[in-house]
């Protein structure tokens, strides 16, 4: 499993729910995060070396826990690999799609996900006739790396992305960025309680369980690589795993 940061905790969470007993290599590429503002190009180019050092380690499968990563595979191709590559665009847009009731569905994403248009193509593909809204949140990502995600600064941030879903009337927002379920009870109080959200990388969490099912069960331990600063990247993931969901 992989992410640019601390966004895929949620979906390693969601893992460890759905089924506890498979070990797990979680990949932080923390010395590129933000991915959001750089050239699809350049984030492919991070994800297949990050692949080949995952593929070192035989696994059933690899869980690419980043929409920015799954948007340049999508635009540029995705790599051919001998275990599955579970992403989070099919099955977040499928929850999506399942969830609205007015067929008004928003997408909030880091900048180069919304740009490629990978969960407005996706959500067509299911529901062609629902209305998709895109907003870019650059500024969400680096409020979770600097563990403010309690802050005001967080709470005015999602507030302003979340004006355009509203005006649009959303009933239902995908969160296309795994950073962004951190922020979850701003969103909330942003777009009120008749709003769904959904979170990608329950899905695909879903999708990633059902395929380790069928393997043997393991100790289930967690092991992490990091390539930036180790200390600063456990700092900030114990704070996390100590915030309610």
């Amino acid at each position: 499993m992989f992410d640019s940061g601390l966004g895929g905790l949620t979906v390693l969470n969601a893992v460890r729910t759905l089924i506890g007993a498979t070990d797990v290599y979680y990949y932080a590429d923390t010395a590129h995060v933000p991915y959001g503002d750089r050239e699809l190009e350049e984030v492919a180019t991070f994800a297949r070396r990050i692949i080949d050092r995952l593929l070192e380690h035989d696994p059933a499968a690899i869980v690419i826990a980043c929409g920015t990563t799954c948007s340049a595979f999508d635009a540029l191709g995705w790599p051919t690999i001998p275990v599955p590559l579970v992403g989070l665009v099919e099955p977040g847009s499928r929850a999506a799609c399942a969830a609205t009731t007015n067929g008004s569905i928003g997408v909030v994403a880091t900048n180069a996900t919304v740009r490629s248009g990978v969960f407005q193509r996706a959500i067509a593909r299911i529901r062609p006739k629902a209305k998709v809204t895109g907003v870019g949140a650059p500024a969400l990502v680096p409020i979770v790396e600097a563990g403010r995600w309690d802050s005001d600064k967080a709470r005015d941030a999602v507030a302003a992305c979340c004006a355009g879903l509203i005006e649009a009337q959303c009933d239902t927002v995908v969160l296309g960025c795994t950073h962004f379920p951190h922020l979850n009870k701003w969103f909330e109080a942003a777009l009120g309680p008749r709003v769904r959200l959904i979170d990608p990388g329950l899905a695909c969490a879903q999708q990633a369980a059902h395929i380790l099912a069928r393997m043997e069960p393991l100790a289930g331990e967690t092991f992490f690589e990091v390539s930036g600063d180790p200390e600063a990247f456990a700092a900030a993931a114990a704070l996390l795993s100590a915030v309610p969901a």
